[in-house]
């Protein structure tokens, strides 16, 4: 029988956000790497210096812009990856020690679960223990941000460190799995795990022996944990609303796509409702299903094609067509021009 905890976030704007402590070290990481950081921060929507208002949200899709204008700046394009690897738990401010200060790993990760709308609006995270083997999964549920690779990479990176503050620093997970492809050369992603990394997977997981829950943690501090959680409780005073119905059928869109099989059918079930009600939502927000998904494989076409190690037929298939002559064909109407032409030309 699987043991199963959750956390689904809901942000009151309907923006996705996150806490401005995960900006922690990165302008001093940007400029190590030969980056600009304010120039990044300027171009991402960000102010410099949020990582002083650690318990302020900032929009998370900005910071996943920083991601990605850091490793066009620093022209490291594991940007997301480094970070996430040298992110320790202290930088996640009030979330991370709350999750060090608990009693045993068991302890700090439940709390990371019941906290996590806090820290991070419109995500999801869970913990599913089956079979001796936990999982510790980060999705985002947001659909209205495509470029997904670098906050997943970031993310995963932070909590396996976690982990490791609970297990050691010699400890390793039993496999890590990225949502998103390959987009670059993924020995850097084996050598920062030493396990086995997958991509192109259901969703972004951890995964490690469930013994390992009753491992105490090494800074644990019963005075410091409950002063962590009341901060926690008076963050979580706001009242939350939901995305729009929109948002969240874009986010299963994103997830569902590389299956080849797509329907207001699949995407009403894994959203709890029938496909009536979806549709009735979607109308009273003039939105159509159909275009939904149109306008989405749009938008992750023109993402993927920026990546020259994914193939147009691997393209294709992330983009649920069973052929490539059917992606080029999408393409030519989208944009008048076949996807290789195109790709060739944003290159100049």
């Amino acid at each position: 029988m699987n043991a199963q905890f959750s956390a689904l976030q809901l942000n009151p704007r309907n923006e996705s956000t996150v806490l401005g402590s995960v900006t922690f070290g990165l302008e001093e990481f940007i400029d190590q790497q030969g980056g600009q950081s304010q120039v990044v921060l300027s171009r991402a929507g960000l102010q410099p210096g949020m990582y002083k208002k650690p318990n302020v949200p900032i929009p998370l899709q900005s910071f996943c812009n920083s991601m990605h204008e850091a490793a066009c700046s620093t022209g490291n394009e594991h940007f997301g990856l480094s970070f996430g690897a040298r992110f320790q738990p202290e930088g996640l401010g009030v979330f991370g020690y709350h999750a060090i200060t608990a009693p045993t790993l068991r302890d700090a990760l439940e709390g990371m679960l019941s906290s996590f709308n806090v820290f991070q609006k419109n995500s999801l995270l869970r913990l599913t223990q089956h079979k001796g083997i936990c999982s510790l999964e980060y999705r985002l549920l947001d659909g209205d941000i495509r470029d997904r690779r670098q906050d997943a990479e970031v993310t995963i990176g932070m909590l396996n460190n976690v982990l490791r503050r609970g297990l050691g620093p010699d400890w390793t997970p039993l496999a890590v799995h990225f949502q998103h492809p390959a987009l670059v050369d993924a020995l850097q992603h084996r050598d920062a795990y030493q396990c086995d990394v997958s991509f192109q997977r259901e969703s972004n997981f951890i995964f490690f022996r469930a013994g390992c829950l009753d491992s105490p943690m090494p800074d644990a501090d019963p005075i410091l944990h409950g002063i962590t959680l009341d901060a926690i409780a008076q963050l979580s005073g706001s009242v939350a609303q939901r995305l729009s119905v929109a948002q969240r059928v874009r986010g299963e869109v994103v997830d569902l796509l590389p299956s080849g099989e797509l329907s207001l059918e699949q995407v009403a079930e894994r959203l709890l409702q029938s496909p009536r009600t979806l549709q009735r939502a979607l109308s009273a927000e003039n939105q159509s299903f159909k275009t939904i998904v149109e306008v989405t494989r749009q938008e992750l076409a023109d993402y993927y094609l920026s990546y020259d190690q994914l193939s147009l037929s691997q393209i294709a298939f992330r983009l649920g067509y069973s052929e490539l002559s059917a992606f080029t064909r999408a393409f030519m109407r989208w944009k008048n021009v076949p996807p290789s032409q195109w790709r060739q030309a944003v290159k100049r």
